[in-house]
Protein backbone atom coordinates (compact mmCIF):
# COMPACT_ATOMS: atom_id res chain seq x y z
CA UNK A 1 0.00 0.00 0.00
CA UNK A 2 1.31 3.44 -0.93
CA UNK A 3 1.82 6.20 1.59
CA UNK A 4 2.96 9.75 1.23
CA UNK A 5 6.19 10.98 2.72
CA UNK A 6 8.49 14.00 2.67
CA UNK A 7 12.28 14.03 2.34
CA UNK A 8 13.88 15.47 5.47
CA UNK A 9 17.52 14.82 4.48
CA UNK A 10 19.00 14.05 1.07
CA UNK A 11 21.66 11.43 0.32
CA UNK A 12 24.57 13.77 -0.44
CA UNK A 13 26.40 12.96 2.80
CA UNK A 14 25.04 9.51 3.59
CA UNK A 15 21.66 7.81 4.02
CA UNK A 16 18.68 10.03 3.47
CA UNK A 17 15.81 10.50 5.89
CA UNK A 18 12.10 10.76 5.19
CA UNK A 19 8.99 11.19 7.28
CA UNK A 20 5.80 9.23 6.54
CA UNK A 21 2.72 9.13 8.78
CA UNK A 22 4.70 10.79 11.55
CA UNK A 23 7.48 8.17 11.51
CA UNK A 24 11.02 8.84 10.25
CA UNK A 25 12.76 6.27 8.04
CA UNK A 26 16.36 6.21 6.77
CA UNK A 27 16.78 5.30 3.09
CA UNK A 28 19.51 4.88 0.48
CA UNK A 29 19.65 5.46 -3.24
CA UNK A 30 20.69 1.90 -3.95
CA UNK A 31 18.02 0.13 -1.90
CA UNK A 32 15.00 2.37 -2.00
CA UNK A 33 15.16 5.22 -4.52
CA UNK A 34 13.45 4.41 -7.84
CA UNK A 35 13.82 7.54 -9.93
CA UNK A 36 16.37 9.28 -12.15
CA UNK A 37 15.73 12.49 -10.22
CA UNK A 38 17.87 12.68 -7.05
CA UNK A 39 16.06 13.23 -3.75
CA UNK A 40 15.88 16.77 -2.39
CA UNK A 41 14.90 18.15 0.99
CA UNK A 42 11.19 18.89 1.05
CA UNK A 43 10.36 16.62 -1.90
CA UNK A 44 7.06 14.74 -1.60
CA UNK A 45 7.35 11.04 -2.40
CA UNK A 46 5.20 7.94 -2.70
CA UNK A 47 6.31 5.34 -0.16
CA UNK A 48 5.68 1.58 -0.17
CA UNK A 49 6.32 -0.79 2.69
CA UNK A 50 6.99 -4.52 2.62
CA UNK A 51 4.70 -6.98 4.47
CA UNK A 52 6.93 -6.79 7.53
CA UNK A 53 6.58 -3.02 7.68
CA UNK A 54 10.03 -2.29 6.34
CA UNK A 55 10.69 0.54 3.92
CA UNK A 56 10.24 -0.43 0.27
CA UNK A 57 10.35 1.80 -2.81
CA UNK A 58 10.40 5.60 -2.92
CA UNK A 59 9.13 7.53 -5.94
CA UNK A 60 8.93 11.33 -6.22
CA UNK A 61 5.49 12.82 -6.83
CA UNK A 62 5.31 15.21 -9.80
CA UNK A 63 4.50 18.85 -9.07
CA UNK A 64 1.55 18.68 -11.48
CA UNK A 65 0.10 15.76 -9.53
CA UNK A 66 0.48 17.65 -6.25
CA UNK A 67 -1.17 20.73 -7.74
CA UNK A 68 -4.06 18.62 -9.03
CA UNK A 69 -4.54 16.96 -5.64
CA UNK A 70 -4.43 20.30 -3.84
CA UNK A 71 -7.01 21.69 -6.25
CA UNK A 72 -9.26 18.67 -5.62
CA UNK A 73 -8.91 19.13 -1.87
CA UNK A 74 -9.77 22.82 -2.22
CA UNK A 75 -12.86 21.97 -4.27
CA UNK A 76 -13.94 19.36 -1.73
CA UNK A 77 -13.46 21.83 1.12
CA UNK A 78 -15.45 24.47 -0.76
CA UNK A 79 -18.26 22.00 -1.43
CA UNK A 80 -18.33 20.97 2.20
CA UNK A 81 -18.35 24.60 3.31
CA UNK A 82 -21.08 25.54 0.85
CA UNK A 83 -23.09 22.52 1.98
CA UNK A 84 -22.78 23.60 5.61
CA UNK A 85 -23.71 27.16 4.68
CA UNK A 86 -26.73 26.01 2.67
CA UNK A 87 -27.84 23.74 5.50
CA UNK A 88 -27.46 26.56 8.03
CA UNK A 89 -29.41 29.03 5.87
CA UNK A 90 -32.13 26.45 5.21
CA UNK A 91 -32.48 25.75 8.93
CA UNK A 92 -32.60 29.46 9.70
CA UNK A 93 -34.87 30.75 6.93
CA UNK A 94 -36.87 27.64 6.03
CA UNK A 95 -36.90 25.45 2.94
CA UNK A 96 -39.77 27.22 1.09
CA UNK A 97 -38.17 30.64 1.49
CA UNK A 98 -34.75 29.43 0.34
CA UNK A 99 -36.29 27.69 -2.67
CA UNK A 100 -38.15 30.88 -3.59
CA UNK A 101 -34.96 32.90 -3.17
CA UNK A 102 -33.04 30.46 -5.35
CA UNK A 103 -35.76 30.66 -7.99
CA UNK A 104 -35.62 34.46 -7.85
CA UNK A 105 -31.85 34.46 -8.32
CA UNK A 106 -32.17 32.12 -11.30
CA UNK A 107 -35.02 34.17 -12.75
CA UNK A 108 -33.18 37.48 -12.44
CA UNK A 109 -29.57 36.58 -13.20
CA UNK A 110 -29.49 33.30 -15.17
CA UNK A 111 -32.62 32.75 -17.24
CA UNK A 112 -33.92 35.14 -19.88
CA UNK A 113 -36.72 37.42 -18.73
CA UNK A 114 -37.69 38.34 -22.26
CA UNK A 115 -36.96 36.78 -25.65
CA UNK A 116 -36.77 38.88 -28.81
CA UNK A 117 -37.25 37.18 -32.20
CA UNK A 118 -35.80 39.72 -34.61
CA UNK A 119 -36.07 37.47 -37.67
CA UNK A 120 -36.68 33.86 -38.57
CA UNK A 121 -32.96 33.20 -38.25
CA UNK A 122 -31.99 35.49 -35.37
CA UNK A 123 -33.32 35.86 -31.87
CA UNK A 124 -31.90 36.85 -28.50
CA UNK A 125 -32.79 36.84 -24.84
CA UNK A 126 -32.23 39.31 -22.01
CA UNK A 127 -31.98 38.55 -18.32
CA UNK A 128 -33.61 40.88 -15.80
CA UNK A 129 -30.16 42.07 -14.71
CA UNK A 130 -29.24 42.98 -18.28
CA UNK A 131 -32.52 44.84 -18.70
CA UNK A 132 -31.60 46.94 -15.67
CA UNK A 133 -28.29 47.81 -17.30
CA UNK A 134 -30.05 48.84 -20.49
CA UNK A 135 -32.48 51.06 -18.55
CA UNK A 136 -29.65 52.70 -16.64
CA UNK A 137 -27.49 53.16 -19.74
CA UNK A 138 -29.53 53.25 -22.96
CA UNK A 139 -26.30 53.53 -24.95
CA UNK A 140 -25.52 50.00 -23.80
CA UNK A 141 -28.56 48.79 -25.70
CA UNK A 142 -26.53 48.48 -28.88
CA UNK A 143 -23.94 46.36 -27.10
CA UNK A 144 -26.68 44.11 -25.73
CA UNK A 145 -28.34 43.72 -29.11
CA UNK A 146 -24.96 42.96 -30.65
CA UNK A 147 -24.95 39.73 -28.68
CA UNK A 148 -22.26 40.81 -26.27
CA UNK A 149 -22.29 40.02 -22.59
CA UNK A 150 -22.06 43.67 -21.74
CA UNK A 151 -24.57 46.38 -22.13
CA UNK A 152 -24.71 49.28 -19.75
CA UNK A 153 -23.87 49.19 -16.09
CA UNK A 154 -26.90 48.55 -13.90
CA UNK A 155 -25.93 51.49 -11.65
CA UNK A 156 -28.48 52.48 -9.03
CA UNK A 157 -30.93 49.92 -10.42
CA UNK A 158 -28.43 47.17 -9.64
CA UNK A 159 -28.18 48.38 -6.04
CA UNK A 160 -31.97 48.45 -5.78
CA UNK A 161 -32.10 44.95 -7.27
CA UNK A 162 -29.74 43.54 -4.62
CA UNK A 163 -31.68 45.29 -1.85
CA UNK A 164 -34.94 43.85 -3.17
CA UNK A 165 -33.36 40.41 -3.43
CA UNK A 166 -32.24 40.23 0.21
CA UNK A 167 -35.22 42.13 1.64
CA UNK A 168 -37.32 38.96 2.26
CA UNK A 169 -34.64 37.84 4.73
CA UNK A 170 -34.97 41.03 6.81
CA UNK A 171 -37.11 39.44 9.59
CA UNK A 172 -34.14 37.29 10.57
CA UNK A 173 -32.06 40.38 11.33
CA UNK A 174 -34.60 43.08 12.22
CA UNK A 175 -36.99 42.10 14.97
CA UNK A 176 -39.80 44.38 13.91
CA UNK A 177 -43.13 43.36 12.38
CA UNK A 178 -42.51 45.77 9.49
CA UNK A 179 -39.52 43.66 8.45
CA UNK A 180 -41.97 41.12 7.01
CA UNK A 181 -42.95 43.69 4.40
CA UNK A 182 -39.53 43.13 2.87
CA UNK A 183 -41.05 40.11 1.16
CA UNK A 184 -43.06 42.49 -1.04
CA UNK A 185 -39.98 44.29 -2.42
CA UNK A 186 -39.03 41.81 -5.20
CA UNK A 187 -42.54 41.96 -6.68
CA UNK A 188 -42.76 45.73 -6.23
CA UNK A 189 -39.36 46.21 -7.87
CA UNK A 190 -40.34 44.10 -10.88
CA UNK A 191 -43.60 46.05 -11.28
CA UNK A 192 -41.75 49.37 -11.08
CA UNK A 193 -39.28 48.29 -13.74
CA UNK A 194 -42.11 47.08 -16.00
CA UNK A 195 -43.89 50.42 -15.52
CA UNK A 196 -40.71 52.35 -16.32
CA UNK A 197 -40.28 50.40 -19.55
CA UNK A 198 -43.89 51.04 -20.55
CA UNK A 199 -43.68 54.76 -19.75
CA UNK A 200 -40.37 55.02 -21.59
CA UNK A 201 -41.85 53.48 -24.75
CA UNK A 202 -44.98 55.62 -24.48
CA UNK A 203 -42.94 58.78 -23.97
CA UNK A 204 -40.78 57.94 -26.97
CA UNK A 205 -43.85 57.55 -29.17
CA UNK A 206 -45.31 60.84 -27.97
CA UNK A 207 -42.08 62.65 -28.67
CA UNK A 208 -41.97 61.23 -32.19
CA UNK A 209 -45.56 62.37 -32.78
CA UNK A 210 -44.78 65.80 -31.37
CA UNK A 211 -41.80 66.27 -33.67
CA UNK A 212 -43.84 65.13 -36.68
CA UNK A 213 -46.68 67.52 -35.76
CA UNK A 214 -44.26 70.42 -35.37
CA UNK A 215 -42.62 69.72 -38.69
CA UNK A 216 -45.67 68.80 -40.81
CA UNK A 217 -48.83 69.73 -38.97
CA UNK A 218 -51.79 67.61 -37.98
CA UNK A 219 -51.63 65.27 -40.96
CA UNK A 220 -47.99 64.42 -40.27
CA UNK A 221 -48.79 63.94 -36.59
CA UNK A 222 -51.60 61.48 -37.38
CA UNK A 223 -49.35 59.67 -39.84
CA UNK A 224 -46.59 59.45 -37.23
CA UNK A 225 -49.11 58.10 -34.73
CA UNK A 226 -50.23 55.40 -37.16
CA UNK A 227 -46.65 54.43 -37.99
CA UNK A 228 -45.70 54.39 -34.30
CA UNK A 229 -48.68 52.20 -33.43
CA UNK A 230 -47.81 49.78 -36.22
CA UNK A 231 -44.16 49.65 -35.11
CA UNK A 232 -45.23 49.05 -31.52
CA UNK A 233 -47.53 46.20 -32.54
CA UNK A 234 -44.75 44.58 -34.58
CA UNK A 235 -42.30 45.00 -31.71
CA UNK A 236 -44.69 43.43 -29.23
CA UNK A 237 -45.19 40.45 -31.54
CA UNK A 238 -41.42 39.92 -31.58
CA UNK A 239 -41.11 40.08 -27.78
CA UNK A 240 -42.19 37.23 -25.51
CA UNK A 241 -41.77 36.50 -21.82
CA UNK A 242 -38.96 34.07 -21.12
CA UNK A 243 -38.66 31.36 -18.49
CA UNK A 244 -36.85 33.78 -16.18
CA UNK A 245 -39.79 36.18 -16.25
CA UNK A 246 -42.31 33.52 -15.25
CA UNK A 247 -40.03 31.96 -12.63
CA UNK A 248 -39.15 35.24 -10.95
CA UNK A 249 -42.80 36.34 -11.01
CA UNK A 250 -43.95 33.17 -9.28
CA UNK A 251 -41.14 33.40 -6.72
CA UNK A 252 -41.83 37.07 -6.00
CA UNK A 253 -45.57 36.40 -5.66
CA UNK A 254 -44.85 33.67 -3.11
CA UNK A 255 -42.46 35.90 -1.13
CA UNK A 256 -44.94 38.80 -1.25
CA UNK A 257 -47.83 36.63 -0.07
CA UNK A 258 -45.75 35.08 2.69
CA UNK A 259 -44.46 38.48 3.83
CA UNK A 260 -47.96 40.00 3.85
CA UNK A 261 -49.39 37.13 5.89
CA UNK A 262 -46.52 37.27 8.37
CA UNK A 263 -47.00 41.03 8.76
CA UNK A 264 -50.75 40.72 9.32
CA UNK A 265 -50.20 37.89 11.81
CA UNK A 266 -47.66 40.00 13.71
CA UNK A 267 -50.14 42.91 13.92
CA UNK A 268 -52.94 40.73 15.26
Amino acid sequence: MKHRGKILRDTNTGPGLLSSDGVQHPFTLESHWKSDIPPKVGMVVDVTFDPAGGLGMLMPVADSQLAREQAELAVQAARARSGELAAGMTARFGVPTMLAMAALVAGWFVLNTIAIQMSAQFGMGLTFWKILGMINSPAGLLMGLDGGSGGGSSGIYGVMCIVALVAPLAPQFWKDKRAHLGGLLPLAFMLVIALMIYLGINDGLKQAQGVAGFMGGNNASRMAEDVSSMMLREAMRAISIGAGGYLSLLASLYLAGRGAMKFLAARA
